[in-house]
């Protein structure tokens, strides 16, 4: 059995991934959370929770980025353009 869990193995950039993944869903799950959320101890305390997964998913990613395990390119302006005009659009239609 070629693919069996115990003979494979995750390299630095795999393990790497997994958490900033691991992380990413934290921050939704917070997020959630924190709009859910009725009592300001409750609240309090999910936000605090929330800051520090924030804070360690972008130290993991700024991680992954130089070590160049992660590619980020730079978008167009043309299309940075086009996105900012849709916003526009549509933060007019929500003052209508």
């Amino acid at each position: 059995m070629t693919s069996y869990k115990a003979e494979v193995t995750l390299n630095e950039k795999d393990s790497i991934l997994d958490l900033l993944a691991l992380e990413k869903s934290l921050v939704k799950i917070y997020a959630t959370a924190l709009t859910e959320g009725v009592s300001q101890g409750f609240r309090r305390v999910v936000k605090e929770n929330f800051e520090k997964v924030a804070h360690l998913q972008a130290q993991t990613f700024f991680m992954l980025t130089e070590q160049g395990y992660y590619k980020v390119c730079s978008a167009k302006e043309e299309k940075l353009k086009e996105i900012c005009k849709i916003f526009k659009d549509e933060l007019n239609n929500l003052d209508k």
